[in-house]
C-alpha cells in the first residue's frame, strides 16, 4: 500500500520520512528482530494465560465457564481499548532521558507479568476479573507505545521488513503460545504462575537492547481542555478508517473460530478435553510453518512491488475460505484444513496490515494515539467475539458461527479497495 514513485507522498509516508519527537526514521539495524522478540513475549504470554484461564475456570464450575469467560474477555477488552488509545496519547506526550516509548513499555510489561501470574492464587471469579483488567491496562501500556516504534523509527523503504519480523514475533507468539498452551491445559495454575514472565522479559529487552534517543529537554505540547478531548477522537481521515473498518471486521471473523478453539475442539467436534490439548498443541506448531512462510515472503516482497492492498486483500479472502471446511464436515480434518489455511493467510496478512496502519496515519504528532484507535480492530473482536458465540452457538449451532465468520472476514478485505494514497 506504499505508493507509486510517480504520485506524490501521502501525509503518513511524509511522516515516516521526517524526524520527529519520537525519533529519527533509520536503517532497520537490530531493531526489527527485537520488535520481533517483544511482540512473541507479549502474545504468546498473554495467549496461554487466555487459554488457561478458560482451563481454570472449567475446573472451578464447568457449568458457568462460557459466560464466566465471555464476561472477562468483554470486561476486560473493554478496559484493554481504553487504555491502548490513554497510554497512546500519554507516550506521544512523555518526555524523559528514556525517550517518550520506553518507560511504558518496561513498566507495562511488568505490570502484566505480575497480574496474570497472580490468576494462579486465586479461583474467586470477581478476583479474577480485576486481575484480568489490571492485566490489560497494563499490556495495552505496553503495546500501544511498542506499535508506534514502527512509524517513529524506521524509515519508509524498510517498513515492510520491520512488520515482517513483527508479524514473525507475532506468529510465533501465537503458535508457541498453542503449543505451551496445550501443554499445560490439565495444569492452568503452573502454567499461569510462570509463563507471564515472558512478557516482562520482553519489555526489558526492548529497554536495554533498542534505547531511545532523549527529549527530556523537548517542549511539552500544552492543549486546551477541548482540544485535549478532541484529540482523542479518530481523525476525520477516509484512508484511515477504512483501514480501521476492514482490520475490524478480517480479525472479528478468525476471533470467532480462535476464542472459542478449544470450545470448537470439545463441544463441536466431541474431542475429550485432554484429545483437545494434543490437538491444540499440534496445531500451534503447524500454523508456524504455514503462516511462517508466508510472513517470510510477504513483506519483503511488499517493499519490493512498493504493494500492500493486494497481500492484505488476498489474505483476507482466504482467511474466509479457511473455515469453509468447518461448515461442510464436523471432523477433525476439516479442523487442520482451517489451520493450514487461516495459518497461511495469518502470515501474509500480519506481515503486511502493520505496513498499512503506519502509512495511513494522518498525523506525526499523535502516532501512538492514532496507532491506539487502530488497535481498537484488535482488541474490539475480542469484545465481540465472545458475545456473538454466547448469542448465536445457543441457538443456531457452531455452523452458523462459523458462516458469519466468513462474511466478515471477505468484508474486511473489501474494506481496502476505497483506501486511495497507498497501493
Amino acid at each position: 500500500m506504499s505508493t507509486s514513485p510517480a504520485s506524490p507522498a501521502s501525509p503518513a509516508v511524509q511522516a515516516a520520512s521526517v524526524p520527529d519527537v519520537g525519533g529519527d526514521p533509520a536503517g532497520l539495524g537490530r531493531l526489527g528482530p527485537v520488535l520481533g522478540a517483544a511482540n512473541l513475549s507479549w502474545l504468546l504470554s498473554f495467549g496461554v494465560s487466555s487459554t488457561l484461564v478458560q482451563a481454570l475456570l472449567g475446573q472451578v464450575d464447568a457449568h458457568t465457564k462460557l459466560d464466566r469467560y465471555a464476561t472477562m474477555a468483554t470486561v476486560g477488552a473493554l478496559v484493554g481499548m481504553v487504555a491502548n488509545i490513554a497510554f497512546g496519547v500519554l507516550s506521544d506526550r512523555t518526555r524523559s532521558r528514556f525517550g517518550r516509548r520506553n518507560p511504558w513499555i518496561l513498566a507495562g510489561g511488568f505490570g502484566t507479568a505480575a497480574s496474570l501470574s497472580a490468576l494462579s492464587w486465586t479461583t474467586s471469579f470477581p478476583v479474577m476479573l480485576l486481575l484480568w483488567m489490571c492485566a490489560q491496562v497494563s499490556l495495552n501500556a505496553m503495546v500501544g507505545p511498542l506499535t508506534a516504534i514502527l512509524p517513529d523509527r524506521v524509515a519508509r523503504a524498510d517498513l515492510g521488513r520491520a512488520s515482517s519480523w513483527i508479524g514473525l514475533g507475532l506468529l510465533l507468539g501465537q503458535s508457541l503460545g498453542a503449543v505451551l498452551a496445550g501443554l499445560l491445559l490439565t495444569v492452568p495454575v503452573q502454567g499461569l504462575r510462570w509463563i507471564p514472565w515472558l512478557v516482562a522479559a520482553g519489555a526489558l529487552l526492548v529497554f536495554r537492547a533498542a534505547p531511545d534517543r532523549s527529549n527530556a529537554a523537548e517542549t511539552r505540547v500544552t492543549l486546551p481542555l477541548r482540544e485535549s478531548v478532541r484529540s482523542l477522537l479518530p481523525p476525520r481521515d477516509p484512508d484511515f478508517l477504512w483501514a480501521l473498518v476492514g482490520r475490524l471486521l478480517t480479525m472479528l471473523g478468525l476471533q470467532c473460530v480462535l476464542v472459542y478453539q478449544l470450545y470448537v475442539l470439545t463441544d463441536y467436534l466431541g474431542l475429550s478435553t485432554g484429545h483437545a490439548g494434543s490437538v491444540i498443541a499440534l496445531s500451534g506448531g503447524v500454523t508456524a510453518l504455514t503462516a511462517g512462510s508466508a510472513i517470510a515472503v510477504s513483506g519483503p516482497l511488499s517493499d519490493r512491488l512498493g504493494r500492500r492492498k493486494p497481500f492484505v486483500i488476498t489474505a483476507a479472502a482466504l482467511c474466509a475460505a479457511a473455515m469453509v471446511p468447518l461448515v461442510l464436515t464436523r471432523s477433525l480434518p476439516a479442523f487442520f484444513v482451517f489451520v493450514l489455511l487461516a495459518g497461511f493467510a495469518y502470515g501474509a496478512y500480519v506481515a503486511v496490515d502493520q505496513v498499512i496502519m503506519a502509512e495511513v496515519l494522518p498525523d506525526q504528532l499523535h502516532r501512538a494515539k492514532d496507532l491506539g484507535i487502530l488497535n481498537i480492530a484488535n482488541t474490539m473482536p475480542q469484545i465481540l467475539a465472545p458475545l456473538v458465540a454466547v448469542t448465536v452457538v445457543p441457538g443456531l449451532g457452531y455452523r452458523a458461527l462459523f458462516v458469519l465468520a466468513i462474511v466478515l472476514a471477505a468484508g474486511g478485505g473489501l474494506c481496502l479497495l476505497p483506501i486511495r494514497r497507498v497501493r
